[in-house]
């Protein structure tokens, strides 16, 4: 046998020996992608929020943008908001949120209006068979109208609100969440129909800096994690071309 031969015959040998990829490097590289994009989300979600909490806050408020609504109908009227135990989430949980405000400006300049937050049960029963627009998304700008006729008093009197303000022009309310299921109500002084205003809704989120900083290190952590077996992979891969070169 001459020297080529037993040179192309250890190559081949080495070929069946090492697999071009082991199935440790192929998890560890699976591993590591899986880490590396979790580490991605976790930055812009972290970096999201500090950035809200640096430049999104009005008053001390971290605050949405501006969102138009209008309704032929007596009423503008959010869907259920739960908060507490089956509610919608840790984040927005009474305890984090701290205080919300909830500012309505009507277009035109003078009208009256009124803004209030109450029960979820006794808004519906003071609004049953009145026409009235539901917001279904105050992000998105979504509404479903709902028909009916026109509200059977006006909204003051009702004694059911925790929190409310009416008066000409822009009305704001301060409002401190706690457990249960929540409606804002938006309405003409008067109670009379039709109505096209302009709304943002704030909250303290007073804890805001911290999760962000928290979702950023733990960002930070998976990123390490998965650049360590990215890596760890492709250098024994090299290591192993390498030697087989040799």
């Amino acid at each position: 046998m001459t020297q080529s031969d037993l040179t192309l015959s250890r190559s081949q040998a080495a070929d069946v020996r090492q697999p071009a990829w082991g199935a440790g490097r192929v998890a560890a590289l699976a591993i590591g992608i899986v880490l590396a994009l979790l580490a991605l989300v976790l930055l812009a979600a972290g970096g999201t929020a500090l950035w809200a909490d640096r430049t999104q806050r009005d008053g001390g408020y971290v605050t949405s943008s501006g969102h138009e609504f209008s309704t032929s109908g007596s009423a503008l009227v959010t869907r259920d908001t739960r908060l507490g135990p089956g509610g919608i989430g840790w984040l927005y949980g009474p305890g984090l949120l701290g205080k919300v405000r909830i500012r309505v400006t009507p277009h035109e300049p003078g009208s009256r209006l009124f803004v209030g937050v109450g029960r979820s049960t006794d808004v519906d029963h003071y609004l049953a068979g009145v026409h009235r627009t539901v917001i279904s998304e105050f992000f998105k700008n979504q509404t479903e109208p709902i028909d009916g006729g026109k509200a059977r008093s006006v909204p003051r009197a009702q004694s059911f609100w925790v929190a409310s303000a009416t008066g000409a022009g822009a009305q704001t309310v301060l409002w401190k969440p706690s457990d249960g299921s929540w409606k804002v109500v938006v309405m003409n002084g008067d109670g009379r129909p039709a109505l096209d205003v302009n709304a943002d809704l704030g909250a303290q989120f007073a804890a805001l800096p911290w999760i962000a900083l928290g979702v950023l290190i733990a960002g930070a952590v998976f990123a390490a994690g998965g650049g360590l077996l990215i890596a760890g992979a492709v250098r024994k891969r090299t290591d192993l071309d390498r030697t087989e070169e040799s």
